[in-house]
């Protein structure tokens, strides 16, 4: 008995293997076929947006299943077929922006598919990228402080084979930058380029507003090859003057935990030393005290807020105001909350 049971236990295992065997094959496998896996573009204009449609055919006699394309930095996928029946071909768009390139490029875009022996394809798009405009520095960085002057950052424009460029049109991001431009003096051309040349003077208004700069200036050209030249601007705009923390909550309080104090830090950005003459709490109870550090006096200070033992019972809100020789910001504010319990 023991030996039929063992006999019949093995050829239950074994028929049920033979079971899933022959579903898997009644499924079908998908099998992805890539017609052209790597695409070489040649040459191409420097800021010239390549698209492509990479062709994947599906061999198999199941569905073909894309589950995700993930593309390599510059390059971004438009669309792509997510199921491909068998016998079928799908498509993965993509697009390349050239404008941050120069010289031979290589960008791959990694595909994944339900296909056991092919899983991920790698499809390829390559392009020797070439600049038919060039512009000297070819990019525009401040570190600027609000309402400080500061002068144009100048741009030498030229067309690489000779060609006599004219500019067109030049598109500013910002409403607080400015470009002029003109054609080059005998001075200001480069000396190894021929044909016509163009000078652009990039100037950040004094009424800029605080925050990160990370855009570009785009100039239309006439080239027949090269229409358009972007310039980076980046940097930063400060504040006249800063305080950290922008704002205190000094939450409840117990009055018998009192004093209690906070420290704050104040930069000055002006090329100008100043002062902090004084500084106003709205309640007695609440008292400030300026400190000049003395290794950068005039630019660095720190202002020691305590809420002390004869501050009222209740909530306390206040706009505190701190006094400074800075003609064009006098007064600066600082939120102030909490509650004695």
């Amino acid at each position: 008995m023991k030996h039929r049971s063992k006999f019949l236990s093995r050829l239950l295992i074994a028929t049920a293997a033979m079971t899933m065997t022959w579903a898997i094959t009644a499924q079908g496998t998908p099998r992805a076929v890539p017609t052209e896996p790597i695409k070489d573009f040649s040459v191409v204009a420097k800021g010239e947006v390549i698209s492509h449609d990479f062709v994947i055919k599906n061999e198999g006699d199941a569905p073909l299943e894309i589950s995700d394309v993930r593309p390599a930095c510059g390059c971004t996928v438009a669309r792509f077929d997510k199921v491909i029946a068998p016998g079928e071909v799908g498509k993965v768009s993509i697009r390349l922006k050239t404008e941050s390139f120069s010289g031979p490029i290589s960008k791959s875009v990694a595909v994944f598919t339900n296909d056991p022996e092919n899983p991920k394809l790698q499809l390829v798009a390559k392009a020797q990228v070439k600049p038919y405009i060039g512009v000297v520095p070819g990019y525009a960085r401040y570190n600027y402080v609000q309402g400080e002057s500061i002068g144009a950052i100048k741009q030498t424009l030229w067309s690489e084979d000779g060609h006599d460029l004219k500019i067109i049109e030049v598109k500013v991001p910002y409403d607080h930058l400015k470009v002029d431009y003109r054609e080059a003096t005998e001075g200001e051309r480069n000396a190894k380029v021929t044909g016509t040349q163009w000078r652009l003077d990039i100037s950040l208004l004094e009424d800029a507003p605080v925050g990160a700069l990370r855009e570009h200036v785009t100039v239309v050209t006439d080239h027949p090859k090269q229409k358009i030249v972007n310039i980076p601007i980046s940097g930063f705009v400060r504040p006249r003057q800063h305080l950290t923390p922008e704002s205190v909550d000094f939450g409840p309080l117990e009055g018998s935990k009192l004093p209690l104090q906070r420290t704050l830090h104040f930069s000055n950005f002006i090329t100008k030393q100043i002062e902090l003459t004084k500084i106003e709490t709205g309640y007695e109870g609440l008292q400030a005290e300026v400190i000049v550090n003395d290794r950068q006096p005039g630019y660095r200070f720190k202002v020691l807020l305590t809420v002390g033992p004869d501050m009222p019972k209740g909530s306390f809100d206040s706009n505190i105001k701190i006094y400074t020789t800075d003609e064009q910001n006098p007064i600066i504010e600082l939120p102030v909350k909490g509650s004695i319990l």
